[in-house]
């Protein structure tokens, strides 16, 4: 993921601390702690960080004035001692943008601090033009905060989840070639110039694995790996509960490991020329999900095609990075996955009676707009996480 120097666009409602920061690395162990288990005590964030407790109280009162954290109403059990007020994030604090640039559209979300996301919003376009897509997703970011009263300088940051691959370290995107004015160009710099906020990018499956796992059922698991079913077919990977960037960006770019003229890459474009064949017709992937049915004449000749190629994808993952988890998403209907989950296997080796542990296959819960929804989550994780 890449990102520009972005204090200077922080917006006034946040202030900034030492080093250029808008929270030191002490106070976000507590942040962490607090997002992640939502509502606690402060001796559960003293068990959890190993920061003295003089020390915590003194941060949680800072955080309390700052209007970053809030102490709730609830009671909650202490084994070790009395019961404490809960402690949880001022969902009011800040809000974060993810816009995702997909072939054929954009979609638009909002998360509060707490991580919920309270808007989403497709659009599909036929004009993907960076002036295009920029003046729709500004119509979109004024609209909802307008309606939602979201004050524009609580306005954290923009992130943005575009087709493509990082092709260096200089954040330039090959992006895909419906996609082609956002190619090799600085997408950070025109977002970020253009909304006046700051901005990170990553490519659509990661940002769909960050999404899944503040907002889906990716929070059950610290380490899982995602399989992005779309347009095309992608992944992302999230370690100890953070996103797996690698060097260049492109962690996670699990349709390179199918030999194209051995494998059928497994994506919906792939589904709906089959489906065509069989005299069903889709207008478009993202109609899949609230329109399928899995009776379709062609759907089992797509799983046929392509379960090979879960298989072997599914096993180099559980192979090589030992997940507790592998999570099939993207814009793939929920009941197609589930078909490919019952049908994919994960190869091991057999010792003494038993293989080594695997991971589990289970379906994304997001059922709308994991890019955008991703998206949102990348100023979150990357200035208070």
């Amino acid at each position: 993921m890449f990102s520009l120097n972005n204090s200077n666009l922080l917006r006034s409602g946040f202030e900034l601390g030492k080093g250029d920061k808008l929270f030191q690395d002490i106070e976000r162990d507590i942040i962490k702690v607090v997002f992640w288990d939502q509502c606690v005590t402060q001796s559960h964030i003293v068990s959890a960080t190993r920061i003295p407790q003089q020390t915590v109280s003194r941060l949680l009162k800072s955080l309390t004035q700052h209007g970053v954290i809030v102490q709730t109403d609830t009671l909650i059990p202490n084994k070790k001692g009395k019961p404490g007020f809960g402690i949880a994030l001022n969902p009011d604090y800040g809000f974060t943008f993810g816009l995702a640039i997909l072939l054929d559209a954009i979609s638009l979300a909002v998360m509060d601090f707490t991580g919920k996301v309270v808007y989403t919003h497709m659009q599909l376009m036929s004009d993907m033009s960076i002036n295009n897509v920029l003046k729709c997703a500004q119509k979109l970011v004024d609209d909802i905060s307008a309606e939602r009263d979201i004050p524009s300088d609580k306005i954290l940051g923009m992130g943005v989840g575009i087709s493509g691959f990082f092709s260096s370290m200089d954040g330039k995107m090959n992006t895909h070639h419906m996609l082609e004015e956002w190619s090799q160009v600085d997408i950070i710099d025109i977002v970020s110039q253009h909304f006046q906020l700051p901005t990170w990018v990553v490519n659509d499956a990661t940002g769909a694995a960050a999404g899944e796992g503040v907002a889906g059922i990716g929070r059950e698991y610290k380490n899982f790996v995602y399989m992005f079913v779309s347009a095309a077919f992608g992944g992302g990977i999230v370690n100890n509960g953070d996103v797996l960037h690698g060097t260049y960006g492109n962690a996670g770019e699990l349709g390179d490991m199918l030999p194209p003229k051995l494998y059928a890459h497994p994506n919906l474009e792939l589904l709906k020329r089959i489906l065509k064949k069989n005299g069903v017709a889709v207008n478009s992937i993202y109609d899949l999900h609230d329109n399928f049915d899995p009776e379709w004449p062609g759907v089992e000749e797509w799983l046929f095609k392509v379960q090979d190629s879960f298989d072997l994808v599914a096993t180099c993952c559980s192979a090589l990075l030992d997940a507790e988890a592998i999570i099939i998403g993207g814009h793939i209907p929920k009941e197609l996955a589930e078909k490919v989950i019952a049908r994919t296997e994960v190869y091991a080796q057999f010792r003494r009676g038993a293989k080594r542990p695997m991971p589990k296959l289970v379906v994304s819960n997001i059922d709308n707009f994991p890019v955008s929804i991703g998206a949102a989550t990348l100023p979150f994780r990357e200035l208070c996480l």
